[in-house]
């Protein structure tokens, strides 16, 4: 591509004209500049002089009738190199004039093309850049995809994600405000995973109430109920639970906090920090009721809030453990603000006990180690890791018993289950990430080696199985 724009260019002769005869059409590909570096440009050319003269045309007197008469030119293709001589407030500037670009759609060509071939355009003027001259040339020229990615010097499959998240972005402008391109890219991938999503969302309901009236206990659908978690619960027996592994809201403006600006993940759920201590207070109530005695529960919570969260659990009725486990992240954590804070690499679970069970599996430390999931893979933004959960349950449940997520999520919590031979009950809220829970478990069953529970085990049903449990 250099070679053509190059080509299209060394034919012209370079002249020197006024700045004030050039017109900046107002729907420019650029259309931000970076103060600083266009600072460092204007210094760059005070000192060795301009390099690479801009590229004009005779002005479009039908495409601007209101163009002020002394402007002879409009501009092709070097804005910043305009905005750096008035900057040092030069007169005049070297102009590269090409008669022959009156169609508009070949000025435009010309724009992009150089834009492309510069390293300073932001994450979203390139994308833009990108699907414009995609449509420019397949308008011109009957260009695909392959040949245009060919054009720029990308591959078809990178050309096509980025064209891909222009169009999202106008769709979705808030894609705009992620902090790099692979956020960006992130995010519009959790997006359409949540359209797909809610579109399976509407065809569970029926399965649902088939299951539930046929007293399939063993149904997914069955076992992951949609639904605020306060409400499903209270039809829930006392004592149905064998432990108890939750990670509620933390309570910190998930959206807005520190490590979290930017966030690759759409908004899904209220975090303000009051409401979420009061659900948190009423689930630890609601989860001491139903655990049998002699059980365990597992309870993720901000660090910041240790104190609140503590005595919550204490006052309910159980027994917490004053250090918390610690799950460590390797890498370097997240921090929105890396030359002021540590970033944050680990999260903090208490462990609780409803009257005096020993640990299954002992002799392990409370600083618990597994990779995060991958941002790439992740289905919602606090997603736990399988194996992170396949090590709380196998310590502190045997084979059969019941555990149980009051704020399921991904369903991290049903796969492990599934995995290691436990039952399992699942509250979710949210329609598309239910869902993906039912998907994402169903498509388990009988695909993973499970440990065999016990028949009596298999049968249980903590639920009763009644029907009023319809959602």
């Amino acid at each position: 591509m250099v070679e053509a724009v190059e080509e299209r260019i060394i034919t012209h002769n370079v002249k020197l004209i006024p700045l004030t005869s050039v017109l900046i059409p107002a729907d420019r590909q650029r259309q931000r500049i970076n103060d600083g570096k266009l600072a460092e440009l204007a210094t760059s050319i005070a000192q060795h002089g301009l390099i690479e003269p801009i590229v004009v045309c005779p002005v479009d007197r039908v495409r601007f009738p209101d163009a002020p008469q002394r402007c002879e030119y409009q501009l092709v293709a070097g804005y910043r190199r305009y905005l750096a001589h008035a900057k040092i407030r030069r007169t005049e500037i070297s102009a590269i004039f090409r008669d022959d670009v009156t169609d508009r759609l070949e000025q435009e060509e010309i724009e992009l093309d150089e834009n492309l071939l510069r390293e300073n355009l932001t994450y979203q003027e390139e994308v833009s850049a990108k699907k414009r001259i995609y449509e420019i040339r397949r308008k011109k020229y009957g260009d695909g995809i392959r040949d245009v990615a060919d054009h720029v010097g990308e591959s078809k499959t990178e050309f096509w994600e980025d064209v891909r998240l222009a169009e999202a972005i106008e769709v979705f402008p808030e894609l705009a405000e992620s902090k790099n391109k692979t956020q960006a890219q992130n995010k519009l991938r959790l997006l359409m995973r949540r359209a797909d999503l809610t579109q399976k969302a509407s065809e569970l309901k029926a399965k649902a109430k088939s299951a539930i009236q046929s007293d399939e206990v063993d149904s997914i659908i069955y076992k992951v109920k949609l639904g605020d978690c306060l409400q499903i619960v209270k039809g829930w027996n006392d004592g149905c639970l064998h432990c108890v592994i939750t990670d509620p809201p933390y309570g910190i403006n998930l959206h807005v906090g520190e490590t979290k600006k930017g966030s690759p993940h759409p908004e899904i759920y209220d975090d303000d920090t009051y409401d979420i201590m009061d659900l948190t207070w009423m689930m630890a109530k609601e989860a001491f009721r139903l655990l049998q005695d002699n059980t365990h529960a597992y309870f993720f919570f901000d660090i910041k809030q240790y104190h609140k969260v503590f005595s919550m659990l204490r006052d309910v009725g159980f027994t917490v453990e004053p250090i918390p486990l610690v799950w460590v992240k390797p890498g370097p954590g997240q921090v929105n603000h890396p030359d002021s804070r540590w970033g944050s690499g680990y999260e903090a679970c208490f462990f609780c006990r409803k009257g005096n069970r020993a640990l299954l599996r002992q002799g392990q430390s409370n600083v618990l180690s597994h990779d995060p999931v991958p941002t790439a893979r992740k289905v919602h933004a606090v997603e736990k890791p399988v194996s992170l959960l396949r090590q709380l349950i196998e310590t502190s449940t045997a084979p059969g018993e019941t555990v149980a997520d009051f704020f399921a999520g991904s369903g991290s919590l049903g796969e492990a289950a599934i995995q290691t031979g436990r039952n399992f009950l699942l509250c979710e809220k949210d329609k598309a990430y239910h869902a993906g829970i039912v998907e994402r478990l169903t498509k388990l069953i009988g695909t993973v080696e499970s440990e065999p529970a016990p028949q009596e085990a298999s049968k249980y049903d903590p639920l009763g199985g009644s029907e009023d449990d319809d959602q």
